[in-house]
């Protein structure tokens, strides 16, 4: 199974693996792209016998009709929506080329947001500091493997300049530099 909860962010897609001889499925929602996370729905692309399989032990009544009413009427506007994606990878660009002037180490993103570490400086604090200017991006420092870093989903061009304005403010005022390690060998003390 092949989650595709981004794949209108992304430059690839694991659809043109899908074939009648594969057993591989992909799964993709209308939570992200759509801005339909209240709704959930989505659906599974994969081979038709495997398809039928699951048809076995899908629960009667799992998709109501307001479900199947909004996935519709959202497919209507298939071009409204590529154009929001486009949008929205144009700011992700705009924000990573910033970040990384910043002297930010900014992960490759598919999605609709950026994962990035604050080097030299504590992630916690650099989110506080965006917090006291009044601006909320994802806190990941503590989560394993992601020391000093944050996490940003990508808004309107204001919001991102707002975002983007802020952390140079927090950057540059030193509050959030990491303290540097204390040397236990300073003018061989421990010989």
């Amino acid at each position: 199974m092949v989650d595709e909860a981004y794949a209108q962010f992304s430059d690839w897609s694991a659809l043109e693996l899908v074939d009648e001889d594969t057993p591989m499925v992909v799964t993709r929602t209308f939570s992200k792209t759509w801005s339909m996370a209240g709704a959930r729905l989505g659906y599974l692309i994969g081979p038709s016998w495997l398809v039928a399989e699951l048809d076995k032990v899908v629960l009667p009544y799992h998709l109501d009709a307001v479900k199947q009413i909004a996935g519709r009427l959202a497919l209507q506007f298939v071009s409204d929506m590529d154009d929001r994606v486009s949008q929205i990878v144009a700011e992700r660009t705009r924000i990573s080329t910033v970040l990384t002037d910043l002297g930010v180490t900014v992960f490759p993103s598919g999605a609709n947001f950026l994962l990035f570490r604050v080097d030299g400086h504590e992630g916690r604090a650099v989110w506080q500091g965006l917090v006291d200017r009044s601006v909320l991006i994802r806190d990941c420092s503590g989560w394993p493997r992601l020391a000093n870093c944050l996490r940003v989903t990508v808004g309107t061009p204001d919001e991102n300049t707002a975002f983007l304005d802020a952390l140079g403010e927090v950057l540059a005022d030193g509050s959030a530099t990491l303290a540097p390690s204390p040397d236990t060998r300073q003018n061989g003390a421990d010989q």
